[in-house]
Formats: C-alpha cells, structure tokens, sequence
C-alpha cells in the first residue's frame, strides 16, 4: 500500500477512529479491510506489536475475513518463519475464490521451496478466472509476487502475459526484473519516471536507490535513500541502502549509525550485525567489531550464502588484530566448506600469517594460491594488496608494475595500490601517471586507498588539481 494513502486526510481519520476506540473512546464500525489497513501502516513504521493487534481485532470480530488473515499469514511467513502458522491461518478464510487467498496460498508453497508446484497452482487458479479485469490483476500480483521472492524468470514470464505496458504496476515489475537481470541504467529511467507520477512512493525512491549503487552513482543512490526515509523514518529498505552507500564512499562512522537503526528494528537478523561489525573494524575498534561478527553469527539461519563468507573474512581479519591468530586461522578453515573461492581464501590465510611476520608460511600461502590458480592476474593483485597492506611497499610496487602495465581494458582496479606505492617510494612521475589512472578507472578504489593524501572530503576527481 502507497505512503500517499497514509497521509491522506481519509486514512488518518480512520486511525484517528480505531486508536479511539482502541483507548477506550466512543466506538466505531470498521470493516476488515480498514482494520488491515491500520495493521499495514504499523507494519510499515515498524510498529509490529500495533500491526499484529489491528489485524487480530479485525479477525475476532470478522471471523473468516480474507485481508486479515493474509496479514497474519504474511507476518507467520516474513518475521516468524513459521509456514505451519502461516497454512492454519490461510485455512480460515471462507472465500477460497479471493484472489488473495490464492496468492498466500502460492507464497506458502514458494517458502516450503515448492516452485514448480507453485507456478502449477497459480497457472490452474488463472484458468478459473472468467473476468478480463480479474486476469489482467492476477498476471501483474503474480509478477510482482515472484519479483518479491527474487524468482525473476518466472516473474518476467508471467509479466509477458499482460498487455498494460503503460501501467504502473507493470512498469514498476519490469523496473525491478530488469534490476535484478543486471540492466541498472533501464530501471534507473523507469523508477525515475514512476517518481515522477508518484514521488512519495517510498517503494519506488528504494528501487531507484538500488539501481544507482550498482552503477556506483553513490552519491545520488544516498539522496533517493534519504527521499524514502523521509516518507517513512522506518523504511528498513531505505535504511539499509543509504548505509550501503555510506559505506561505499568509506564513510563508516555515519554508515554505523544507520545499521544500528536497522539492527534496532530487526535485533535477530545477520546483516545489521555483520555490517555494523564491518564498519567498526574500520573503525579500529576491534573488540566491538569482535562482538558484533559474533552476534551475527548466533543471527545466521543460512538465509544468505554470502553473508556466512562474510562473516568468516571479518572475523578473522578482526581476530588476528588482536593478536588471535590461531582463531583467526579457525575462520579461514570453515571457509573450506562454503560454496566460495578457495584460492581467495588461501591468500587471506597468508595476508593472516604475514600479519604475523611469519614469512615463510605467507609466502607458502600465496605461491599455493597462485599455483591453484594459473597465476590468476585476480589472485596476483590480491597478494600485493596484502604485501601492501603489510608495509612491504617494494615488493608491492614489484608485483603491481608488472601486472598492471601488461594489464588489458578490462583491469578497473589495483591502479590506486599502485599509485601509492610509486608515492611512497619516490617514483613522482610514476605517481601522477598512476594517480591519473586510478581516478578514472576506479574512484571509489582511489578513495578508498588515497584519501589519505588530500583534504578531508576532497572527491577523487579532484586529486589530480591537487600537489600533494
């Protein structure tokens, strides 16, 4: 449901009514849906105890009422991830032809895994439709429907059947496949236009945020994060992406900030934990980044692959700050068992052992990594940037000369490490040729390695107008 309902002068005197009523006021009738309604918008502000309580008054006194039993059931799916809880409450709806009740129906399969079997059902409750307007509905929620479960083929076969091309909900689905497919640019225009006939769509200021990060235009993907949480100081999609942003541009100190307010709002799930751990290793604020690794790793329940690599990298790299070493080791073994790239792994191992000035296995470590490798040109820059990060700036600049000036068009990174190091050694005309470089194939690298050298908050394209 849009924000703009929300705000509006018909949706508040609704809550007025119910909150009321609720505190003991003069009573008012509210049918199910109003009452849903409410529940939606406490959802919304992150308010769930509100939400669950909204929807179970309209449950006790609507017995069998559609809207609010799918509430319940959406709420038993995404915050308790209990699908028994979720089928017992889909059971009491009494209209088993509401297309509502078709759609829960078809979430709970997808989250029992039952893919096929969900494309089979909601295909056979398609055919049932004898309604155009019900058909057309039906194709474009079942898009969306899939696009929310991140089931992109099948959202994109269904969205092929509409022919409402101009319509805002099948723009709005064809943004987020084309976001997902990897065409950036595409949903960037789409979710542009959307804002610009509906700009207090949080929704679509989130999806307009996502497609700018991955294009790296991360200072814009920050102002539409800002635009959504200014609907909506609760949005958790929002929160997360000015964080990502924020973290992008190495500006941890405030990127902290927003994954506390996410955290503050979902204390069990991983990727607040992890990112806030993350930033405060950054931070070198080991102990607490030690801290939070741990509690993201009590969170993990497997949602996300890549979450559990993460968690393992940073806690080693944290671990070994400290002087741990033998745990941080630990990590990088359990790493052997994720779906990763062990050579990757092999080399942080090293960067771990050379941490420690133990030469001989750091160096085991690497010429292992390259030998597994083929002498990946990837590896190879990561083994510099560890003997970098390592204060053995010759050997770095060794490593990087030789592999970046036979580099191809296709070598965006690594640029940054080099200009550092021709910094450090003395080599100027070697810096400034580097430094030009690294500024145009990679920014954020340059930022990220360089900032060092120029004014506080100086944007990397003006390093090269700058002497250092």
């Amino acid at each position: 449901m849009e924000n703009s309902y929300f705000d509006s002068k018909e949706f508040k005197e609704l809550l007025r009514q119910y909150e009321t009523m609720r505190q003991g006021g003069v009573s008012a009738y509210l049918d199910s849906e109003q009452l849903t309604d409410i529940a939606e918008y406490y959802h919304s502000r992150g308010m769930l105890d509100e939400a669950v309580s909204a929807a179970q008054y309209a449950i006790d006194i609507f017995a069998g009422a559609t809207a609010p039993l799918v509430f319940m059931a959406r709420k038993a799916l995404t915050h308790d991830k209990d699908i028994a809880q979720a089928q017992a409450y889909a059971d009491q709806i009494d209209d088993k032809s509401d297309l509502d009740y078709y759609y829960i129906q078809a979430e709970i399969m997808l989250n029992r895994g039952e893919y096929e079997e969900a494309d089979r059902y909601l295909h056979e409750c398609y055919d049932t439709l004898d309604d155009d307007l019900d058909r057309s509905d039906f194709v474009l929620d079942i898009a969306t429907l899939y696009a929310d479960y991140e089931r992109m083929d099948e959202a994109h076969a269904w969205l092929k059947q509409s022919d409402e091309t101009d319509s805002n909900d099948y723009q709005e689905a064809l943004g987020r496949i084309l976001l997902s497919k990897g065409d950036y640019a595409e949903s960037e225009r789409i979710f542009t236009h959307l804002i610009d006939e509906n700009p207090f769509s949080a929704f679509y200021w989130n999806q307009l945020s996502a497609s700018q990060l991955m294009q790296n235009n991360i200072q814009d993907a920050i102002t539409s994060s800002e635009y959504a949480i200014a609907i909506n100081p609760s949005d958790e999609e929002a929160l997360l992406n000015k964080a990502n942003g924020l973290l992008m541009l190495y500006n941890y100190p405030e990127a902290l900030k927003y994954y506390r307010q996410y955290t503050e709002m979902h204390p069990d799930e991983t990727v607040g934990e992890l990112y806030q751990g993350i930033c405060l290793f950054n931070m070198n604020q080991f102990e607490a980044s030690i801290a939070h690794l741990q509690a993201a790793e009590r969170n993990y329940q497997g949602e996300n692959a890549q979450y559990a690599l993460e968690i393992c990298q940073e806690m080693a790299f944290a671990l070994s700050r400290v002087g741990r070493l033998d745990e941080a080791l630990g990590y990088v073994q359990k790493t052997e068992a994720l779906d990763c790239n062990h050579d990757e792994m092999m080399v942080l191992r090293g960067h771990l052992y050379l941490e420690h000035q133990r030469i001989d296995e750091a160096q085991a470590c690497f010429q292992r990594a390259i030998n597994d490798s083929g002498s990946s040109p990837d590896i190879l820059l990561r083994i510099a940037i560890s003997i970098y990060d390592n204060d053995y700036i010759q050997l770095a600049y060794k490593i990087l000369h030789s592999l970046l000036d036979t580099a191809g068009d296709d070598r965006h990174d690594g640029y940054s490490y080099l200009a550092a190091c021709a910094h450090e050694l003395g080599y100027e005309d070697e810096y400034r040729r580097y430094l030009e470089k690294a500024v145009k194939e990679n920014p954020l690298e340059a930022r990220n390695v360089l900032s060092g050298y120029f004014p506080e908050g100086m944007e990397p394209e003006e390093y090269l107008r700058f002497e250092v």
